[in-house]
């Protein structure tokens, strides 16, 4: 009988602790649950027509307007801008909640970071231009983030339209603003293809390289000595390079050649399609904040500079007897050997 009472208390025990686990279970996901916050700016991403912010620790100023669906950089319109991107980032801005709404009363002399604020957000519609002040600003809204409570890990805000106080988790303000090389829109240099090209001239310092592609054996040729070996790797490598480039970055208003190094280029690289359509790409210098970048112009586009990946000029350091492929008569050691 002891037994059988042993054994019913065991058995009550383990329901008893699987109910208590199960009610942990569930009140921790009570607590996990996120707090929606009080919503900020309460529009709609698709109505605002202008986003302006200002970071001061990073020296971010950004004024971006959307004018027939597109959006452009006011210090630069001529700049290829991510479309979508851009537009997330004015949804980011718009979705911004607040952890919760503050007495004025209470913070009474303390210092809030308003007259330094740390960012400055500004979202328009209709049109309006961000950045307007004063009875111009009816479209406006505007944010002022000002310092940090580093107890909460919050940020001190006012918002112009509600003239209310708020604070906002700092850890939805990292990465906000975006500067403008992260808003760019990468650009092809050219849109002929590999599989089209007839015709590549490759300029180099101190040698010209003609060639000529024969689509009836599947190889590239030297227009002056079409039946010198080529290393076909390489020089299709040379080819797709060009076909393949995408910038990096577009200076769009250039000063002179020189500073870029596109007077005295590098490798100048001519291509050309099977109707006729050409493209010519000069590479420049190593740009002088980063050296794995470089410069390149293109035919394509003459009036801007480009910014595009260093590496690609590796394809173009060779000459006529650096590309000779491998023959029985001039392989040697290893290369004879296989």
């Amino acid at each position: 009988m002891k037994q059988k009472n042993k054994s019913l208390a065991l058995i009550a025990l383990v329901l008893v602790v699987a109910a208590l686990g199960a009610a942990l279970v569930f009140l921790n996901s009570l607590e996990e649950e996120e707090d929606p916050g009080l919503p900020l700016f309460g529009l709609d991403a698709a109505d605002i027509t202008g986003i302006s912010y200002q970071k001061s620790d990073d020296e971010i100023d950004v004024t971006l307007l959307k004018q027939d669906g597109a959006w452009t950089l006011t210090s630069d319109p001529a700049l290829p801008l991510d479309q979508d991107y851009v537009g997330t980032v004015g949804g980011n801005i718009a979705g911004l909640t607040a952890v919760r709404e503050l007495d004025p009363g209470e913070l009474s002399g303390e210092d809030l970071g308003f007259d330094q604020p740390a960012m400055v957000l500004h979202l328009a519609l209709n049109g309006a231009d961000p950045a307007a002040t004063g009875e111009s600003a009816a479209d406006v809204y505007t944010l002022t983030v000002g310092a940090e409570n580093t107890v909460t890990d919050a940020c001190y805000a006012k918002a112009s339209w509600t003239d209310r106080l708020y604070t906002i988790a700092s850890e939805d303000l990292v990465n906000l603003c975006r500067t403008p090389r992260q808003l760019y829109e990468e650009q092809a240099i050219t849109s002929l293809e590999e599989d089209d090209l007839t015709a590549m001239t490759v300029e180099l310092p101190g040698e010209t390289l003609d060639f000529r592609y024969d689509a009836d054996a599947g190889a590239w040729t030297l227009a002056d000595d079409p039946d010198y070996a080529l290393d076909q790797n390489i020089v299709t490598k040379m080819a797709a390079t060009v076909c393949a480039l995408k910038s990096q970055w577009s200076i769009t208003a250039p000063q002179a050649d020189s500073a870029y190094g596109l007077d005295a280029p590098e490798a100048v690289v001519t291509l050309t399609g099977a109707d006729g359509t050409s493209v010519t790409a000069s590479f420049g210098a190593t740009t002088p904040d980063d050296d794995s970048a470089s410069y390149l112009r293109a035919s394509t586009a003459p009036d801007v500079v480009y910014e595009i990946d260093a590496d690609n000029l590796a394809a173009y350091a060779y000459t006529k007897a650096t590309l000779q492929a491998a023959t029985p008569e001039t392989a040697t050691g290893e290369d004879a050997a296989e």
